[in-house]
């Protein structure tokens, strides 16, 4: 029997969790599936992500609850996110004030546009409009 896999969730490690829910369900019009506290674990997690369990993969949006910082990552990553209309999220994330690492441009491949930012917390976020 052949082996069947697929992503359930990613984890994010976030400084201000109220701060990183409202980043990704108000600017890119993801859900907030849970939120819920481990006192045994000293941490907040809430899920977010398109559609519900056991839908397509969430992000695991995790809060240390003993420090202000984010829990740091062991290895540099990003989250990629297609969009249908990446210039117009560019216009808007631009009003946010959100930073940008690379700008809106087309992509090398010449498949689309892309454009790399960094959330709230300093994680990247790779957003590409494919065809």
């Amino acid at each position: 029997m052949a082996l069947s896999f697929s992503i359930h969730h990613i984890m994010v490690p976030v400084a201000d969790l109220d701060r990183a829910i409202d980043f990704y369900t108000r600017l890119f019009g993801m859900g907030l599936i849970s939120r819920k506290t481990f006192a045994e674990r000293q941490v907040e997690i809430a899920m977010v992500g398109y559609g519900a369990p056991p839908g397509p993969p969430q992000l695991e949006l995790v809060k240390d609850l003993r420090t202000k910082a984010p829990m740091p990552a062991p290895l540099p990553n990003h989250i990629a996110i297609d969009v249908s209309d990446l210039k117009a999220l560019c216009a808007a994330l631009m009003a946010e004030a959100v930073t940008f690492t690379e700008p809106f441009a087309a992509r090398a491949d010449g498949r689309g546009f892309s454009a790399w930012i960094r959330d709230r917390d300093g994680h990247a976020l790779q957003l590409s409009q494919r065809g």
